[in-house]
């Protein structure tokens, strides 16, 4: 991703944006059901629906009703209209993901040191809960909010901080970034002094600080999220593929046993989960992105895609949306969680099947390798971006749209316009809006100042831009975005014929010539 990215001053716009787009579409839904899948689909869990049916059942079944509950209804049935629902689930959700990534990273470094037969330490468990909550959770906020990239920063963020965390801006990344080295450095010494120390452990900690660093880069956000989510969800998808692989056989049911024969097959769970995600994404892509995103369905389904954002079925598909993302995160802790020793019985295969490989000092010079390593990617991180010489166009990563009021549209109100927009290049904050053509209404020019001096630029990306804004009493339906050429459908197709291709391959090498 790095080398992709390299030499580009908009990330967004190089060859990363379309390597992005196949793992969006094979690895982005099928992660989210992945702990669905687990919990319902498997026999090693079928025990724990029966014994714990309030985690495994009513819970999922409540946050399914409570999100279509929310959505559902029309804007004056409820004492919030339908997108003060969306912005309150939308914060919401935020901090759960956040808090469920920290998590993931937790469970990784205790899945590296259970196979280290290191499980009973409780001075490492420590560490790792520390560092995952610190550098996967705090760390990455704070860089969220420098960036501007909170869910609905303006809603609440902004309020709780003081005017002076814009000038402190460059005080505050550094300070992080400090920390980060810090507490890693605490975390690879203590790995290191100890007899048993994993060489998966040091990786898993030197790419989660390679990937937080990035994040405290002003001008790293999209190859940031497209390195953070990735990894989550190719790490996702891995320990659901394993987990089952254990679980004995049915004794009935045409079903169970067929996806039995998938389950002890853990490259069938991976491919089940990519075409999964691929049929899914124009459905579940309704609630993942702002009107200034890419919206990667387009470029698979057409106009499929655009009509169902555009159809009755909206609140539904959002109410889906979102129970999907809050089931995933309550499945998951309910799945993984290996203090249960039921859980630990049902994921065996994760647990078990691999024994504990210890690793000793003699091979520690691998981990200094891995160290000089972990400077050298940032040093080429360092060298992305355009010419300080060079004037980039200003580039929105946080972008509000103009309220149009119901009354305004019973009243007839319309007009077009051009808002020039000053941005302050370091911080990529608005310091100044003003209409160099007015709509020809002072409350339709109120409403479009008042909206874009609170976007925010990425820094360095340009001094002033000028934004035409439109009122409408019938607004129009979005057009559709960047539809690409039908060849962009191959792209994800090739992907699983390849894998499907190189999995035959391995099988048939196995089972050698007879």
């Amino acid at each position: 991703m790095l080398l992709l990215a390299h030499g580009y001053s908009d990330p967004e716009s190089s060859p990363l944006d379309l390597l992005y787009f196949g793992l969006t579409a094979l690895f982005w839904i099928g992660h989210r059901l992945s702990s669905t899948y687990l919990a319902y689909c498997t026999e090693a869990y079928r025990p724990l629906l029966r014994k714990q049916p309030v985690r495994f059942i009513a819970l999922p079944l409540l946050i399914t009703a409570g999100c279509f509950a929310l959505f559902l209804p029309a804007d004056s049935a409820l004492l919030w209209t339908r997108e003060e629902r969306l912005i309150g689930l939308a914060i919401i959700d935020y901090a759960c993901v956040t808090y469920h990534f920290a998590a993931q990273h937790f469970g990784a470094l205790s899945l590296y040191r259970s196979r280290a037969e290191r499980s009973l330490c409780i001075r490492t468990r420590r560490l790792d809960r520390f560092f995952a909550l610190t550098a996967g959770g705090v760390l990455v906020f704070v860089a969220d909010i420098l960036a501007g990239a909170v869910a609905y920063q303006d809603q609440w963020v902004d309020r709780w901080f003081p005017a002076w965390i814009v000038s402190a801006e460059n005080g505050i990344r550094g300070g992080a970034t400090l920390a980060l080295f810090a507490i890693t450095t605490i975390m690879l010494i203590a790995e290191l002094r100890t007899p048993q120390w994993s060489l998966p452990r040091v990786l898993y900690i030197v790419g989660l600080a390679v990937m937080v660093g990035l994040a405290l880069r002003p001008r790293s956000l999209f190859l940031f999220f497209v390195i953070w989510t990735s990894q989550h969800w190719i790490l996702a998808t891995g320990l659901a593929s394993q987990t089952p692989s254990a679980e004995s056989a049915p004794t009935s049911g045409m079903v169970r046993q067929f996806l039995h024969r998938l389950n002890v097959r853990p490259w069938a769970v991976v491919l089940f989960l990519m075409l999964l995600s691929l049929v899914l994404l124009p459905i579940f892509e309704v609630e993942a992105n702002r009107e200034t995103g890419t919206y990667y369905g387009d470029r698979i389904f057409g106009s499929l895609a655009v009509q169902l954002r555009t159809s009755t079925w909206l609140p539904a598909l959002l109410a889906l949306g979102f129970a999907t993302g809050f089931i995933h995160y309550l499945l998951d802790r309910s799945v993984y969680r290996m203090s249960d020793p039921q859980v630990r019985a049902a994921a065996s295969g994760l647990s078990g099947n691999v024994a504990g490989r210890s690793r000793t000092k003699s091979v520690s010079p691998l981990a200094l390798v891995f160290l000089f390593a972990f400077l050298s990617v940032s040093s080429l991180h360092a060298q992305v971006g355009a010419s300080p010489a060079v004037q980039q166009p200003p580039k929105a990563i946080y972008t509000p749209k103009p309220v149009y009021r119901p009354e305004w549209a019973k009243q007839g109100l319309a007009g077009k316009g051009v808002a020039l927009v000053t941005i302050d290049q370091q911080t990529g904050k608005v310091t100044g809006v003003r209409m160099v053509q007015s709509t020809g209404n002072k409350q339709l020019d109120g409403a479009a100042l008042e909206a874009y001096s609170q976007w925010r630029f990425q820094p360095g990306t340009g001094s002033q831009v000028k934004i035409p804004i439109e009122f409408a009493s019938r607004p129009k339906p979005p057009a559709p975005k960047r539809i690409a050429p039908q060849s962009a459908f191959l792209y994800p197709l090739l992907i699983l014929l390849g894998f499907g291709v190189a999995v035959i391959a391995m099988r048939a090498r196995r089972r050698g010539p007879g």
